[in-house]
């Protein structure tokens, strides 16, 4: 038989754990839905109208190592696609401050009062990494990756390269890139939810190893250890900060209720 012990577990109300119907459910995930839709929209939208600017930055790369550097067009369409393409992934960036929030405002209805004010830091955290991975894949991993791939074989074939395949190459690195920075949020949460704790974390230390450098030859498409290691280092130091921000996380985690007996 269990037996409720007075004074234990009173520090938070117990409204936080009022189940919310289907329907509102629902309804709150159109609103949030809407929400993020039209945050993507309207930079997207700000990204159409400097469309030629952004276009010149994603450029410059390319130029460090080959400044004569040409894109061309091989299709009626591929100017279209650029602004498009500019304007999906330039309106993902600047929305993705929205979007982080609304999500975890989404699925951590349950959360505490003081578990809450921990929402706008960790999107605040998130998005700077989100912007440092970007940072890092547009100053140091495109500049090196784009100077040896146009650098290879270039006694015997021209670059000629279109303006749709370059676009694709620069913003899938800088993408992933800047995903691949998540990696110590990632681990937080997971730390957070009671998925794995930070012991668990670090013994799996040399698989991470594996998965880093498995991860650099995606990042970096070239062969160069050198260029690959200078992805794997940072990542495998976000590795350790995910580790030591699980610990964190883990000891504010609050404890299982184990019912009397």
């Amino acid at each position: 038989m269990t037996v409720a012990q007075p004074g234990l577990h009173q520090a938070e109300p117990a409204a936080h754990h009022t189940e919310m119907p289907l329907l509102d459910h629902l309804r709150e995930l159109r609103n949030r839905v809407v929400v993020c839709a039209g945050a993507v929209v309207l930079g997207s939208l700000v990204c159409f109208l400097i469309w030629e600017r952004i276009l010149g930055w994603l450029l410059a790369p390319g130029r460090v190592d080959h400044p004569e550097l040409k894109v061309v067009s091989f299709s009626p369409t591929d100017r279209i696609g650029v602004v498009f393409k500019i304007g999906m992934y330039g309106g993902l960036a600047l929305a993705s401050p929205i979007i982080i929030y609304e999500l975890l405002a989404f699925i951590v209805p349950g959360l505490t009062t003081r578990e809450r004010r921990m929402i706008l830091p960790t999107v605040a955290s998130t998005f700077a990494f989100l912007l440092s991975g970007m940072a890092f894949a547009y100053w140091i991993v495109l500049p090196k990756s784009l100077g040896f791939l146009l650098s290879f074989g270039s006694g015997t074939i021209e670059n000629q390269i279109g303006i749709d395949s370059y676009l694709s190459f620069v913003l899938k690195s800088i993408f992933w890139t800047g995903l691949s920075f998540e990696l110590p949020i990632v681990m937080a949460i997971i730390a957070w939810v009671g998925i794995a704790t930070w012991r668990q974390m670090l013994k799996f230390w040399r698989y991470a190893i594996v998965l880093i450098l498995i991860l650099a030859c995606f990042v970096v498409p070239t062969p160069d250890p050198v260029d690959q290691g200078i992805v794997a280092v940072p990542l495998f130091g976000l590795y350790l900060l995910g580790i030591a921000l699980a610990r964190i996380v883990g000891k504010r985690r609050p404890q299982a209720e184990v019912p009397g007996v």
